[in-house]
């Protein structure tokens, strides 16, 4: 099973004041937070998920970025994108 679709990582949320100010940066977490809300919604955790092997190729600002996300048995592969290319590649475990 395979599911696409966007994140948006609000630029007036107040972490971005905290977070880089002047040249906001989105946090690592709250990529895998967005991608463990997609697996919640999906169902595809019950409880907590085990995050494994999560990679942040560069930084990224806040805005709109696609996912990917590819479910087989007990992971869930996920792929964040910046239109151009990969930004952030990781694995959910059940």
């Amino acid at each position: 099973m395979s599911l696409e679709g966007t994140f948006v990582f609000d630029p007036e949320d107040r972490i971005y004041g905290d977070h880089f100010p002047g040249r906001p940066v989105v946090p690592g977490s709250m990529i895998v937070h967005a991608f463990t809300l997609a697996a919640a919604g999906l169902e595809f955790c019950g409880g907590p998920c085990t995050v494994r092997n999560f990679r942040f190729r560069r930084f990224i600002e806040p805005g709109e970025y696609s996912y990917h996300i590819e479910i087989a048995g007990d992971e869930m592969k996920c792929t964040l994108h910046d239109g151009h290319s990969v930004v952030a590649t990781g694995v959910l475990v059940r």
